[in-house]
């Protein structure tokens, strides 16, 4: 049988006005990251007509993917862009490093390679290793201002016990409640008994009075429904204990980390 097509470049990667040459894959390396696994995409955008010596004009993009074989792209914009400056480091061939990145408490480190073309008559260049850093969980969220709003999840099943979420709302607030399957809410996991999370913490609990946990609801299929204000929501999980170990994997590891999956929780911070 013919080989099936994995992926690539495509149209929607913007060319450069100033090469003549469409978008290719350059390169792509993937990794695990708690339920899904992230792709790095070096996308080669050619050479520049006037300026040969550059080199390959390589940015970095993200992808995501749930399989390993299909992936989801929904920004083409590079997450480690090239610089225009012929003295910058990353002024050309830019690629991730194989394990993509680390987590670092609450920070993402991605370590990259860049090149810096020092005689462009004789194309001697420079390359180095450079570090950018992202949020943990970072990628997207979802945000709501001064009017509240609310995001409800498909149903789902989990094995833990504590609602954890990643948050910035140091200026608003989250609440959440749980909802069975014809979308009625499920005694006491209301909103009215969710105690309001005004935070940015990466590993924030959530909370409900007269309620330890969510072991009662363990396993079944359920909705969570967060309502946010004045704030932006980048992820949540389900614990099975009070340090918030999301049970998911690990990317390419990081300080505290035991295994290539999260068992440790608030214990991975450092100090």
């Amino acid at each position: 049988t013919a080989p099936s097509m994995w992926t690539g470049a495509d149209r929607l990667d913007p060319p450069r006005s100033d090469t003549d040459n469409k978008p290719e894959l350059y390169n792509l390396d993937a990794v695990g990251y708690e339920s899904l696994m992230v792709g790095l995409f070096s996308i080669w955008r050619g050479r520049p007509k006037d300026y040969p010596a550059r080199g390959k004009i390589n940015d970095i993009c993200v992808g995501f993917s749930r399989d390993g074989f299909h992936w989801h792209r929904p920004w083409r914009k590079p997450i480690v862009p090239l610089s225009e400056n012929p003295q910058a480091w990353n002024h050309s061939n830019m690629q991730s490093a194989g394990g993509c990145f680390l987590i670092v408490g609450d920070k993402l480190y991605f370590y990259v390679s860049g090149r810096m073309v020092r005689d462009i008559r004789v194309r001697k260049g420079f390359c180095s290793t450079g570090l950018a850093t992202m949020r943990r969980d970072g990628f997207a969220s979802m945000d709501a201002g001064d009017q509240a709003g609310e995001l409800t999840t498909r149903p789902l099943k989990f094995s833990g016990k504590y609602l954890f979420v990643n948050l910035d709302a140091t200026d608003g607030q989250l609440q959440a409640e749980v909802l069975d399957e014809n979308g009625k809410v499920i005694e006491p996991f209301t909103r009215e008994n969710c105690e309001a999370l005004s935070a940015d913490k990466t590993l924030a609990q959530v909370k409900w009075k007269d309620a330890p946990n969510l072991s009662k609801l363990s396993g079944k299929p359920v909705r969570f429904r967060f309502i946010l204000k004045n704030g932006h929501l980048y992820s949540f999980w389900v614990s099975p204990d009070t340090s918030g170990a999301s049970r998911g994997y690990t990317a390419a590891g990081g300080p505290g980390f035991t295994k290539d999956i999260d068992t440790v929780g608030a214990d991975g911070y450092p100090e």
